[in-house]
């Protein structure tokens, strides 16, 4: 009898790379369950996000069209395809290759669709630090994006990121007081920006902004209203977390070189 759908969620933060593979009955309730384990992960801006589908179990074949709805999701928020796996002589790879084969990026084995992935993302910018939380850290930090939107082209950014950068690791610096993944991604118009500690308890970012307060990009002590600042200069914001980490990010929608 097969259970409800779970979910098992493979990541590696250096590389980028992010492996779902949800097993059970691929019901309402199965389909809903899967959306969401997608949509969480998509605010820490995957390189590859790769689903085995071969644990699943289809009863109703319309319930299949949530695949080709996440992928849009993906591609919108995130750039990429969502690269999609399953052993295609079992009675599951049957129908999905079938029914919605032609509508998403599906593969035979994961092999392939982590190949398939880094074809598509090799022209993708992408750096990962891991940082102590030491006086040192913000930086680093700093230098680090500054660095990357200078090597990236994208140099009239590097103000605005290293203000969000140094906001966001002073806030791990200064209350997770763990060590930290620093990940800076740039795809298209989309300059994201994410700082991952493991502490538990999660930032919460202001809902009014505050205008009335200038903060200077030299300054390493940016702290107690810092998260209402990024929440003013970045597009989108928020807090993503996880069992055993917490990811604060910030995204920023990169304007023209003057």
């Amino acid at each position: 009898m097969t259970t409800s759908l779970t979910t098992v969620t493979r990541e590696n933060l250096r590389t980028g790379v992010y492996d779902l593979r949800p097993a059970g009955s691929l019901d309402l309730a199965g389909t809903a369950a899967l959306r969401r384990s997608v949509l969480k992960i998509l605010p820490e801006q995957p390189r590859v996000l790769l689903l085995g589908l071969d644990g699943i179990d289809v009863r109703d074949p319309l319930n299949l069209n949530v695949l080709p709805s996440l992928d849009k999701r993906v591609m919108l928020d995130c750039g990429i395809r969502l690269e999609c796996y399953v052993n295609p002589v079992t009675e599951t790879g049957r129908r999905i290759r079938e029914l919605i084969g032609w509508r998403i990026a599906l593969h035979t084995n994961r092999a392939a669709a982590l190949a398939a992935a880094d074809q598509a993302t090799a022209a993708a910018h992408r750096t990962y630090r891991h940082l102590a939380p030491g006086a040192d850290a913000v930086r680093e930090a700093r230098a680090i994006t500054r660095d990357c939107c200078r090597r990236w082209g994208v140099p009239q950014m590097a103000d605005t990121a290293q203000l969000i950068v140094s906001e966001l690791v002073t806030n791990a610096v200064q209350h997770a007081r763990t060590e930290m993944d620093l990940v800076i991604t740039h795809r298209g118009a989309q300059l994201h920006l994410q700082v991952r500690d493991t502490a538990y308890a999660p930032a919460l970012f202001p809902i009014e902004p505050l205008t009335s307060l200038v903060y200077h990009v030299g300054d390493d002590r940016i702290g107690g209203r810092g998260l209402m600042i990024v929440a003013m200069l970045a597009s989108a914001c928020g807090t993503t977390v996880g069992m055993h980490a917490k990811t604060v990010w910030a995204s920023l929608r990169v304007r023209p070189a003057a």
